[in-house]
């Protein structure tokens, strides 16, 4: 074996070949009686045969074995640690040089020792990322990480897949300290999933904080699922121990931006600004940390938060969610709880952890403590996902969730949740038990809740149809069959759209100067977002019918029932009842489709929008109601009497408030007199009637 062999043990093989590891065993010895044998081993540790991944190569190859052509081009990316370095440090010598050879742009093979030596310390003068890693490694072994390197990233392509790969393989070798607290990728995908969709409701620019300085993981999974290809810069936190040193490699290899956050003694730091802190507990940069030590680091970011920031904090159970048998630590939970920034608790399943499949985790969504809400009338989203798998569906909905409860009253309201609970804050600290337990199973909290809208629908019928309303209503309700009521769930804008239910149409573009004042001429109705978010009335803007005609050929009109909506300065919408409207840009039309709608409905889907929080401006994401199929008509009349409704007492309250300024100016210019049924008798002498004067 040579000074620069790479080595593989027989499960590398079998992992490079795409077969299970027995069929190894078989080719082995099948072919020991062959004019081809199976390479023999070149080293052994710890009862570990060691084979030469040069010589592994060329014998697929000849052979032709296993499912992979591109076995001889993928070898390096297969390979084991030589454990005659040791784990660990193999680990961080082969990041440092896949660091340096990112800052490089060159082969690391085509520079002797010295030169990549010199690169390291000319490159890293502050021994920040890499220069002790490259110093530490053994000079007669420095060729063989080399060639390994440039290796690894020709098999991957570029330096960011190998250092994946090359971290993957910490849990095959059993890397202590830095897997043992990794989360599995179903978790990493949540995290990511929901990092990237709150940071949208934040103010423009958000940095992601880590306090810690080692969640690695967490970063990178959240750049690598963001579809617009801009990644968040980072703020870590200074350190100079392994774990942090390696988060800073992998974030220079993935070209994440990142700048140094001072944290004290005392674990205390700033960050300014709109931000989103990402937490990950145990955290590699601490190790041994108690439960009392993790609250205290959460407290530490929640002390500091302003409304324009939010967090998510990913640690175990047994410390975020479960009944603590320790004062201290119930007291630091309790703390936190009542700064009112906890806004969603959520129980993980199990299995997420791979070296502790039965320890499970919880997740923690930070955000504004309720500004404008009474502290007794807070509320915190718990959520209870034990024994449930963290696929796609459910991690959707799961985010879809907690977005909503960082959202306004409103917003709550309007959101059919699927997983969370509503529950007052004041009764989480209250309970000893879990703070999920009040997460009861859906079945109790769904009977419940259809019990109190029923009874609330009932009673606000009776006191429209006692009070002053023209005419009643005349609409029934019912509480719907255990099972009957279907329940549709949301969807996605964009699924919408892709299924046909739902079609978007651009609003037109018109010039300035043919928009017309609707009180002065005639013509078609515009609306624009003005008109959605109520800043000017309907009919206050027309354009010329022939103009509209002449001018924009292809232009739009609305049809009755079209949702028009906005999203600047904040997501906004209204119904068009009654079509033949120019919806001007930047306002846009989402018309459901007639012959399919699939439970959308005008009026559920505008509310919806304006529930949403002022910054959810990614108007294809955006989650919808529907209404089972068979209530869809009977809804549809109920909603159209009560708009008709609204309109008729909009009007009375119109005629209303100019019958008071008539009454006003003409009684106190002494030009009427009023007198009603129930005056009580003025005394004085009498006035005569003037020839101008009337009485009401």
């Amino acid at each position: 074996m040579s000074d620069n062999a790479l080595l593989m043990t027989l499960s590398d093989v079998a992992s490079l070949a795409r077969v299970k590891r027995p069929v190894v065993s078989v080719w082995r010895t099948r072919a020991s009686r062959s004019d081809t044998p199976f390479p023999p081993p070149v080293a052994e540790e710890g009862g570990v045969e060691l084979f030469d991944a040069g010589s592994i190569a060329e014998w697929l190859s000849m052979t032709g074995r296993g499912n992979n052509p591109d076995a001889a081009a993928d070898a390096a990316a297969n390979l084991a640690f030589d454990r005659s370095v040791g784990g660990a440090a193999t680990l961080e010598a082969i990041t440092a040089l896949l660091a340096l050879r990112s800052m490089l742009g060159v082969p690391l093979t085509s520079l002797d020792q010295a030169e990549i030596v010199d690169a390291a310390d000319e490159n890293d003068p502050d021994d920040e990322l890499l220069l002790r890693e490259i110093e530490a490694i053994e000079p007669a072994a420095i060729q063989a990480y080399v060639a390994y390197t440039d290796a690894l990233i020709e098999a991957a392509y570029s330096e960011g897949p190998a250092f994946e790969k090359l971290l993957n393989d910490r849990f095959k070798h059993g890397i202590r300290g830095l897997s043992d607290a990794a989360p599995e990728p179903p978790a990493l995908r949540l995290l990511a999933q929901a990092a990237n969709t709150i940071a949208e409701t934040l103010p423009p620019a958000p940095v992601l904080v880590d306090p810690t300085g080692s969640s690695g993981d967490a970063l990178h999974a959240i750049a690598e699922s963001r579809d617009d290809f801009a990644v968040l810069p980072v703020l870590a936190a200074d350190g100079d121990t392994t774990s942090v040193r390696l988060t800073r490699r992998r974030l220079l290899v993935h070209g994440i931006p990142r700048a140094p956050l001072p944290v004290d003694s005392n674990g205390a730091f700033s960050a300014n600004g709109s931000a989103l802190h990402v937490v990950t507990l145990p955290a590699a940069s601490v190790p041994g940390i108690s439960t009392e030590g993790m609250l205290a680091l959460i407290d530490n970011v929640v002390l500091q938060m302003s409304d324009d920031q939010a967090g998510l904090v990913l640690a175990p159970a047994t410390v975020l969610v479960d009944a603590l048998s320790q004062p201290e630590a119930e007291h630091a939970r309790s703390v936190i709880l009542r700064t009112g920034r906890i806004r969603a608790i959520v129980r993980l399943p199990a299995g997420l952890i791979p070296r502790k499949p039965q320890q499970p985790l919880a997740l923690w969504v930070l955000g504004a403590a309720h500004p404008t809400v009474e502290i007794a009338a807070r509320w915190t989203l718990v959520a209870d996902l034990t024994g449930m798998t963290l696929d796609d569906g459910v991690t959707e909905d799961l985010v879809t969730d907690l977005v909503a409860g960082l959202g306004s009253a409103a917003a709550v309201r309007a959101h059919a949740f699927r997983f969370a609970r509503v529950v007052l804050t004041s009764t989480l600290l209250a309970s000893r038990a879990s703070l999920v337990a009040q997460s009861t199973p859906a079945s109790v909290a769904r009977r419940t809740l259809t019990a109190e809208l029923a009874m609330r629908a009932e009673q606000l019928l009776a006191e429209l149809d006692a009070g002053t309303t023209p005419h009643p209503l005349d609409i029934a309700v019912t509480v719907s069959p255990a099972g009957s009521g279907q329940h549709r769930g949301t969807a996605s804008v964009q699924n919408l759209i892709a299924d046909r239910n739902l079609r978007y149409l651009p609003g037109n573009r018109i010039e300035p100067d043919d928009l017309l004042d609707g009180a002065a001429a005639s013509g078609i109705r515009v609306i624009g977002p003005d008109e959605v978010r109520g800043v000017v009335a309907l009919g206050a803007r027309v354009v010329d019918r022939l103009r509209f005609a002449s001018a924009y050929p292809a232009g739009r009109l609305t049809e009755p029932g079209d949702v028009v909506f906005c999203t600047s300065p904040q997501p906004a919408a209204m119904v068009d009842r009654d079509g033949t409207s120019v919806v001007t840009h930047p306002a846009r039309i989402l018309r459901i489709d007639r012959s399919d709608p699939d439970g959308l409905v005008s009026d559920v889907l505008a509310a919806d929008i304006n529930a949403l929080p002022p910054r959810d401006k990614q108007w294809r994401r955006w989650n919808l109601r529907r209404v089972p199929p068979q209530q869809r008509p009977s809804f549809e009349a109920a909603l159209t009497r009560l708009h008709n409704e609204r309109a008729e007492l909009l009007h009375r309250l119109s005629t209303l408030d100019q019958l008071t300024d008539v009454f006003t100016t003409g009684v106190t210019r002494g030009d009427l007199l009023i007198s009603t049924s129930d005056s009580a008798t003025t005394s004085g002498p009498s006035v005569p009637e003037s020839p101008m004067k009337g009485s009401i």
